[in-house]
């Protein structure tokens, strides 16, 4: 027989793996974030999509909600029973415990079990922590190795640091409004929250690196994600450009059809909307495929200036040929086979049942109590160690884990926790 195999000798020494599989791949029995405990003090998205985000690999994550009414998410829309489908989305997985945070008794509570945990996230308003005995300094000097993770609109320091904000002053701060919508038109924001989804992932992220370092020195540490922050870092063109210009060039709203690249945008189609992204090597290509090769040397469309001197006439010219086709399916068809970077504008409803972003998870079923069998969005990351459960889990009601962990956490007797509760400290709307 011949030498063993070394990858029979790796797999002992990295212990077992289960045998289940999720899209053909195998996945360790461990969840990545398996032992990690999180004391969540958010409420409505950007704090809790990112908590929710642990969760899903695994974090236990105790969600401290403020009573008497808890997460002031469980009353928007779409609301059935005590909650909501938007408060199942952002906290499937979790732990509930609710407290009376207006009260010395229910801030000692939190005080206690977040000196117990490896982090605290949270997004209050500015000085609210302090004024609750619960700021990152009192906290870290009771466990210098615990971790505190900040959501704010605008951060600890700087000019705007005392103002409230939600995710529409992060779209307009950022500069990101000012680049959205039509060129004669008012700045726009876009449908969905992206500064609060942003800071939420931004946030997730920050959260691993905090862990490593900690892993690696033992040290805890304050890790701070607003909402304009990640916007305006985003800008790809918008700050570079006016600077290494001397401020001559700015980027401007430019409706459907990109301002740099063109032609690159949304065109009607046979049927829908169809977006096109045309670099300069795809240039050549698109006018074959649109079986007009003149139109690459011509002097009104040669070069990627050109075609941005004379984006409204190339526009036409692409929306006519693509009116030759059947239907869309036969256009995006041909765009492919011609290599042209292409995609159908989807609703939602079209995009959470699509067979790609079921099969990659990314539409996901929970069974959640009040409404039944409910679409959600999954985690958009993918692990060659860890897929997600087959089955999620459902959103906690309010208050259901108090007694759970706060025996688990805190120690406190069956007298205790129901004197708590007698004295509207704990609220569970299950009793």
């Amino acid at each position: 027989m011949g030498s063993r195999s070394p990858i029979l000798t790796l797999l002992e020494t990295i212990g077992p793996i289960t045998s289940h599989r999720v899209n053909d791949r195998p996945y360790c029995q461990t969840m990545l974030l398996d032992g990690i405990r999180i004391l969540d003090l958010t409420q409505y998205l950007s704090g809790p999509s990112a908590t929710r985000m642990l969760a899903e690999l695994g974090a236990d994550v105790i969600k401290v909600e403020y009573g008497p009414s808890g997460d002031p998410s469980r009353t928007l829309p779409f609301v059935s029973g005590n909650s909501s489908s938007y408060y199942t989305q952002q906290n499937r997985g979790k732990r509930s415990v609710c407290i009376d945070l207006s009260t010395d008794r229910g801030c000692d509570l939190v005080r206690d079990m977040a000196t117990r945990c490896d982090v605290i996230v949270e997004n209050f308003g500015p000085g609210v922590l302090e004024r609750r005995g619960l700021s990152w300094e009192r906290l870290s000097g009771v466990n210098n190795a615990v971790i505190m993770a900040s959501i704010s609109a605008f951060g600890k320091t700087g000019p705007l640091s005392h103002l409230q904000g939600f995710d529409l002053m992060g779209q307009a701060l950022s500069g990101m409004m000012h680049l959205t919508g039509d060129s004669d038109g008012p700045p726009q924001f876009t449908g969905s929250p992206i500064a609060d989804c942003a800071a939420g992932l931004t946030l997730f992220g920050a959260i691993g690196h905090a862990l490593f370092h900690r892993e690696r020195t033992g040290e805890g540490q304050y890790v701070e994600v607003t909402l304009v922050d990640p916007l305006f870092a985003m800008h790809s063109i918008a700050v570079q450009g006016h600077s290494a210009t001397g401020g001559t060039w700015r980027q401007e709203r430019s409706g459907r059809q990109f301002s740099i690249v063109v032609p690159s945008g949304t065109y009607q189609g046979p049927q829908g909307w169809i977006v096109l992204q045309v670099l300069s090597p795809q240039w050549p290509r698109l006018c074959q495929a649109m079986g007009q090769e003149a139109l690459a040397t011509d002097q009104r469309f040669a070069t990627a200036e050109a075609r941005i001197a004379n984006s409204t006439e190339l526009l036409s010219l692409v929306e006519q040929w693509m009116q030759t086709f059947d239907s869309d399916a036969a256009l995006l068809s041909h765009l492919e086979q011609n290599r042209i970077p292409a995609a159908p504008v989807l609703s939602p409803e079209e995009a959470m049942t699509h067979p790609h972003f079921v099969e990659r998870g990314m539409a996901r079923t929970v069974s959640d109590p009040n409404l039944g069998d409910l679409t959600v969005t999954g985690l958009p990351i993918r692990f060659s160690s860890h897929e997600p459960p087959i089955t999620e889990p459902a959103p906690p009601t309010l208050g259901e884990h108090n007694e759970e962990v706060l025996r688990e956490l805190l120690a406190l007797s069956d007298d205790e926790i129901a004197s708590l509760a007698a004295d509207g400290i704990l609220i569970d709307e299950g009793k």
